[in-house]
């Protein structure tokens, strides 16, 4: 028994060598630029969020010297 080959070439795609249509041109577009916008508002709250990394240990009773 032979098996039929049932894998599309190339030229059976529609979205080969440019023939995709608008309406797929501008959802990729759109995918692509809200992920780079979600990625800089992130990027813009992780560089403007403050982080304490005080322990809030005193370390005058070690040294007799206050560390900042």
């Amino acid at each position: 028994m032979k098996m039929k080959n049932a894998e599309p070439t190339l030229e059976s795609i529609e979205d080969y060598d440019g023939k995709e249509s608008t309406e797929k041109r501008m959802t990729v577009w759109i995918v692509i630029l809200s992920g780079l916008l979600i990625g800089a508002v992130y990027g813009i709250i992780q560089a403007n969020s403050n982080v304490s990394d005080d322990l809030g240990i005193s370390h005058a009773a070690d040294t007799g010297m206050y560390k900042h």
